[in-house]
């Protein structure tokens, strides 16, 4: 699928403008994210920065991801661009899809493969306590909806999506590709060193099919699909083996 600059098109925003963008739209989410956070929760037990708590995680997700959209699409159309083009938010082909689909399955498969032959549990003990406070506020329902849904699409739309046309130049893909996916593990700091690893590779993965497909909307499919794994394989980890 094409997804190259028109010549009449205005240019994307150049590296360094990207990255302040990106980080203005952080900021800006983060701080509407702590407000809400305290008007929702204002005995809660523990700040917005606990990465452990399914409450935080669930309001942090929701309250933040539709402000960080929303500034990266006001920076599209500052530079000229539909914001949906600008962030490759289109539908892909079925077989781009399907294969898709096939590819992380697999490689879900084999990272949880070599969880288990290292000795390490399939489910990492954040993702254990975050059901569990989630579940006990009753707030579950809600975690899942953020991890499952609201996180991936914040996420690809940031990275694969805003970053990716920012950096990507034309025979620098694959450059563009790699320092995108070393940024986003570098976030997963919740992970040890080989949970960091399976990220950035799953970062590579999603970085080329979303140059390969020109399109944003299969890693956001992709990502969904990796975190719906997470979540029930959590949910048989606390059911029925805690």
């Amino acid at each position: 699928m094409n997804d190259t600059t028109d010549d009449r098109e205005t240019p994307p925003w150049g590296i360094l403008a990207t990255c302040v963008w990106l980080l203005l739209a952080f900021a800006i989410s983060l701080v509407v994210a702590v407000g809400v956070f305290g008007a929702l929760q204002p005995d809660h037990p523990r700040p917005l920065g606990s990465t452990y708590d399914g409450v935080v995680i669930a309001i942090g997700a929701m309250a933040s991801t539709p402000i960080q959209i929303a500034v990266l699409a006001i920076a599209a159309q500052f530079r000229h661009w539909d914001p949906a083009r600008y962030l490759a938010l289109n539908i892909p082909r079925r077989g781009e899809i399907v294969f898709a689909v096939v590819c992380i399955v697999a490689l879900d498969l084999v990272f949880d493969a070599m969880l288990y032959l290292t000795g390490r549990d399939l489910v990492p003990l954040f993702q254990v306590e975050a059901y569990r406070t989630a579940q006990d506020a009753g707030w579950l329902l809600w975690l899942v909806l953020a991890i499952v849904v609201v996180a991936p699409i914040g996420e690809e739309i940031a990275f694969r999506g805003f970053l990716y046309r920012g950096l990507a130049r034309p025979g620098r893909e694959m450059v563009a590709i790699v320092a995108i996916a070393l940024a986003w593990a570098l976030l997963h700091i919740q992970y040890d060193w080989l949970g960091m690893a399976q990220v950035f590779t799953a970062g590579l993965v999603l970085g080329w099919f979303r140059w390969a497909s020109g399109s944003t909307t299969i890693t956001i499919i992709m990502h969904i699909l990796v975190n719906v794994e997470a979540m029930l394989e959590t949910w048989i980890k606390v059911q029925y083996f805690s």
